[in-house]
């Protein structure tokens, strides 16, 4: 299950790098992150990386962040 250990290592990073962010939610494959706006550029960065280091696989493996103020927004 890579989303959950995903999930994990995504929320250890955000709460040692920018504590004032959360992950609120897991949908799918998509996790859900609130951070101020000001640090938005630099969480998604952080998660994407995260992400994708998750497991090493024969395939790369590819996370995309975006951020809106709200979930529609950052589609």
């Amino acid at each position: 299950d890579l989303i959950k250990l995903a999930m994990i290592r995504v929320d250890q990073a955000l709460q040692n790098k920018y504590p004032e962010a959360q992950l609120l939610l897991q949908v799918h494959d998509e996790l859900i992150v609130e951070c101020p706006e000001e640090i938005a550029s630099e969480v998604a960065e952080l998660v994407s990386q995260e992400m994708q280091s998750v497991a090493q696989l024969k395939v790369p493996l590819v996370a995309e962040a975006k951020w809106g103020n709200n979930w529609y927004e950052a589609k």
